[in-house]
């Protein structure tokens, strides 16, 4: 039975973008909000409950997240459910099964076009800016940008390429605004 619903995951996925922004992050958010909608399943015994826990799972894997980092709250799902992960979650949903790697060519690549004379910092200083900052570990948030503003509101600022760079004592995340799409940085 397919159970992907493009429409809700695409609401799910929007109504996380940059929540990292307010200190709360985007993965956790989704492993909790799964884990409460399993707990009002087992109270009501209201099977849309699960149906809104899988798309949640399909929005954590849409943004880039690795099945394993949430395997034990989504496999509590697939047990209600009788299903198992592969049939759920078919490889083409999961975009970024394995972290993005700490290689220069990866970030480059990350960051795609780059604007020689509308930047935050030259996109080779940002690239050995992103690594390094992400393999010690220097918790916290960090702005990259290129190109024209596109919308401003007082302090808040949107370039034409805008990425924010979270990091946390145990993880990386990319998150590359334009585009809505987060990736876990690591080896």
């Amino acid at each position: 039975m397919e159970r992907y619903n493009s429409v809700e995951v695409e609401v799910i996925k929007l109504s996380l973008r940059n929540i990292e922004g307010i200190g709360l992050s985007s993965a956790e958010v989704l492993r909790q909000s799964v884990d409460w909608l399993r707990e009002k399943y087992e109270t009501t015994k209201d099977a849309r409950y699960l149906d809104k826990a899988v798309w949640h799972i399909y929005a954590y894997l849409g943004m880039g997240y690795p099945y394993e980092n949430g395997k034990e709250e989504f496999q509590s799902i697939l047990d209600i459910l009788g299903e198992k992960a592969e049939d759920v979650f078919p490889k083409r949903y999961w975009t970024n099964e394995k972290k993005v790697p700490l290689k220069k060519m990866r970030i480059y690549q990350l960051l795609g076009r780059w604007n020689p004379g509308l930047q935050s910092m030259k996109v080779a200083d940002a690239v050995d800016d992103i690594i390094a900052k992400s393999q010690n570990r220097e918790v916290g948030e960090y702005l990259y940008h290129c190109g024209k503003v596109i919308q401003q509101d007082g302090d808040k600022i949107l370039w034409e390429h805008t990425f924010r760079l979270y990091i946390r004592e145990d993880e990386a995340v990319f998150y590359d605004v334009n585009n809505g799409k987060y990736y876990v940085l690591g080896d």
